[in-house]
């Protein structure tokens, strides 16, 4: 259907239209008569038409505004997953690369030595297990290098025996831990220093607050302790 608006309405007095004068003239009804209503029948046809084409094309311009909105949320609705699926993903990645994404604090380079525990200490504390102290003292720290970085706990080798015969055991058991101090004979300076280390190392591996928590009040009490077995018996109130 051609746009009705663009119609241009026709010369009923023209010799095109002579038949439809013919059924329309009469003893009453002149030529004259006759193409005023032949103008008024296409003035009433053509207001009809232009009506049905605006309706059509606003019922066109509502739908395509339809598709349009219909793609524009689909599309905010995808991005939105993307959004969440990186950021799931980026989560997962800080979660599992804590030093890569580790905000970089503006201080100066240390002069000193950095002191980082030993794989062995990190693992162990990663699962919550129990770690000798001797590993977060200085004394210990300083040694991390003596002890293989790449044995796992859970893992086997294989170790030969002395009658020759080859037999599976946890790797752990392979390690030299004859230098390493049992916790009650440190002293107070090496129980000092490792309280200090291991509260890092529980605090880098998500440790819940009440364990970090109870952990420097062990250490005051300990130090209680030590300060009252110091006073000499004559000094005892």
């Amino acid at each position: 259907m051609e746009d009705p608006n663009l119609a241009i309405r026709p010369d009923f007095t023209s010799e095109e239209f002579l038949d439809a004068h013919l059924q329309l003239t009469n003893d009453i009804v002149d030529d004259e008569q006759a193409a005023r209503l032949l103008r008024s029948l296409w003035d009433i046809q053509h207001a009809k038409d232009v009506q049905r084409w605006d309706a059509q094309k606003d019922e066109e311009a509502q739908e395509a505004r339809d598709l349009a909105k219909q793609a524009t949320e689909e599309l905010a609705q995808q991005q939105h997953r993307l959004r969440d699926e990186e950021e799931a993903m980026l989560a997962e990645e800080r979660k599992k690369n804590k030093a890569k994404y580790a905000p970089v604090p503006d201080v100066e380079v240390p002069s000193g030595p950095v002191n980082i525990p030993a794989l062995y200490t990190t693992r162990k504390r990663k699962k919550g297990e129990y770690c000798e102290l001797y590993f977060f003292t200085n004394m210990g720290l300083a040694e991390v290098e003596s002890f293989n970085m790449s044995i796992d706990d859970e893992a086997l080798t294989l170790l030969k025996t002395d009658n020759g015969h080859h037999v599976w055991v946890p790797a752990s058991n392979t390690r030299d831990k004859s230098a390493v101090i049992k916790d009650e004979d440190l002293s107070w300076e090496q129980f000092s220093e490792a309280s200090i280390h291991i509260l890092g190392a529980m605090k880098e591996h998500n440790w819940q607050q009440d364990r970090i928590n109870m952990h420097p009040a062990a250490t005051e009490v300990a130090s209680r302790h030590r300060d009252s077995a110091r006073v000499l018996p004559g000094q005892a109130k």
